[in-house]
């Protein structure tokens, strides 16, 4: 868009006569505009990107700093405006406003960069009072010492978590093997392990991991290009380019890069356009020696409607597990994430928060931010009595051994039906559907061999126990009610140990 003798062109929008385009009314009628517009002027940008922009980086950022710490830090904030480079947010205290910028900014700034543009000046508003400019992390009457920045490639820019880098990742047993493995690969991207496969729970480092190997590469490389995405995006790019018909911009993207992270790839299961699509990606970066990182929650082999061929692939290059922190690594983790966070804590309440919280770092994170939250709003010293007094509904409680009988009892309650019915040779899809939930969690939950559970639910074979648990394992990847039944469930026949 430019101006043509003395008419400001807007493609697929309007055309402005130069002598009547009033600017002012112009810009605030176009940042209102859906779809958004943007104006251009001698390569400036002049005008505000609208709506569209926050929610994608809302997006982003809820990817990158997970459910917990999204809804606490990220779901309050406000955009006020966003024109020329220069973001407005509005924040509720001036306590936000210092978390975020000590925490977030960076990827805040990342998440509403537009293509390959600067770094957008980010301004918080507390809500009835003056606006605090930040530039670079740092309140404005702090100086910014002058430093040279390497040119950073467009994949860091709003998908590499900042700070998930091998400095600030806590190495134990239970990870050793796979740490030692992706420092491998960032040393020599496309030469030792390739793909490099990692795989292991929910939580507990893998995602870590790999933004790792991405920041390492870039520092030896800054003009790598890099593609850090979930197995989701990848879905919902390909479907966007199906529907667009740019198939082939969508092969360019993916298929010229020197790294390739993908998290989550067991969601690639039972989606056969999309395996077809990830294969011939995987083939050709792998004929042209570039690096391919996979996570997972599952072994290649246990990935259910997975198809061979993607299989074979994801077992070419190394295959490293990460096991849940033992307690060491665990205290040794809360003393790291409280040190991110600018806590102090003492000893035994890192020893209490990592005896008691749990094994998923995710979860450690959220316990010292909250401490870290309360202690400022409370203006009160972390002690052990204030951590137990915080943390109360969060701490671990052991979970006693759970019977058939019981997980029979809860789903036949939730369903409106009795055990018998459940148990007994009736086909229909009520009961069928409860049967084979109830199947799936005394498998997921207490881990009975399926013979025993065919036993319990009327004598029957076990490879119809395995199709139960095979159909509601897939099923509740694709059907969120059923996700949400199984979910409460699987919740109500957990119960915490009494002493």
């Amino acid at each position: 868009m430019k101006w043509v003798g003395n008419t400001y062109v807007i493609p697929q929008w309007k055309t402005l006569r130069r002598e009547t385009c009033n600017i002012p009314n112009l810009l605030r009628n176009l940042y209102f505009s859906t779809p958004p517009v943007r104006l251009w002027r001698s390569g400036r940008k002049v005008v505000g990107i609208g709506m569209e922009s926050w929610q994608r980086a809302q997006r982003i950022l809820r990817q990158n700093v997970g459910e917990e710490h999204y809804d606490a830090w990220i779901k309050p904030l406000r955009l006020g405006s966003l024109v020329a480079g220069r973001a407005v947010i509005h924040v509720p205290s001036k306590f936000y406003r210092d978390w975020v910028s000590r925490n977030y900014l960076e990827l805040l700034q990342a998440s509403l960069r537009e293509g390959d543009g600067p770094d957008p000046e980010i301004v918080f508003e507390i809500d009835g009072g003056k606006q605090h400019e930040l530039f670079a992390a740092r309140q404005a009457d702090q100086p910014a010492p002058a430093r040279k920045r390497a040119p950073r490639s467009r994949a860091r820019r709003g998908n590499l978590v900042e700070r998930y880098t091998f400095d600030s990742f806590v190495v134990g047993p239970s990870n050793q093997f796979a740490h030692a493995a992706a420092l491998a690969v960032a040393s020599k991207p496309g030469e030792l392990y390739n793909p490099l496969f990692i795989y292991g729970s929910v939580g507990i480092g893998k995602t870590h991991l790999v933004n790792a190997i991405g920041h390492r590469v870039l520092e030896k490389n800054p003009m790598a290009k890099i593609a850090y995405l979930s197995s989701e995006s990848f879905v919902n790019d390909l479907i966007t380019s199906l529907r667009q018909d740019k198939m082939a911009d969508f092969k360019t993207r993916f298929r010229k890069v020197d790294l390739l992270i993908l998290d989550d790839a067991q969601f690639l299961a039972g989606r056969e356009r999309t395996q077809e699509e990830f294969f011939h990606t995987f083939n050709s970066l792998h004929e042209s020696h570039k690096q391919i990182v996979l996570t997972s929650d599952k072994f290649p082999k246990d990935i259910p409607d997975l198809e061979e061929r993607l299989r074979n692939r994801f077992e070419w290059g190394l295959t490293a597990d990460i096991q849940a922190p033992e307690i060491e690594t665990r205290v040794a983790i809360v003393q790291a994430k409280a040190i991110q966070a600018g806590l102090k804590l003492p000893n035994d309440v890192g020893d209490f928060v990592a005896e008691s919280v749990g094994d998923n770092v995710r979860e450690i994170e959220g316990a010292i931010t909250r401490l870290g939250a309360m202690a400022s709003l409370t203006d009160q010293t972390i002690n052990l009595a204030f951590a137990r007094e915080v943390l109360s509904r969060q701490t671990r409680r052991a979970v006693t051994p759970t019977s058939i009988a019981e997980i029979q009892d809860a789903v036949a309650s939730h369903f409106r039906l009795s055990v018998s019915e459940i148990c007994s040779k009736r086909r229909t899809q009520h009961i069928a559907l409860a049967r084979q939930i109830a199947m799936y969690l005394a498998r997921e939950i207490i881990g009975t061999s399926y013979p025993a559970i065919g036993d319990a639910f009327g004598g029957r074979d076990h490879s119809t126990v395995i199709h139960a648990c095979d159909k509601i394992r897939k099923g509740i990847h694709r059907d969120t009610g059923l996700s949400q039944t199984v979910q409460t469930l699987d919740q109500a026949v957990r119960r915490p140990a009494t002493n």
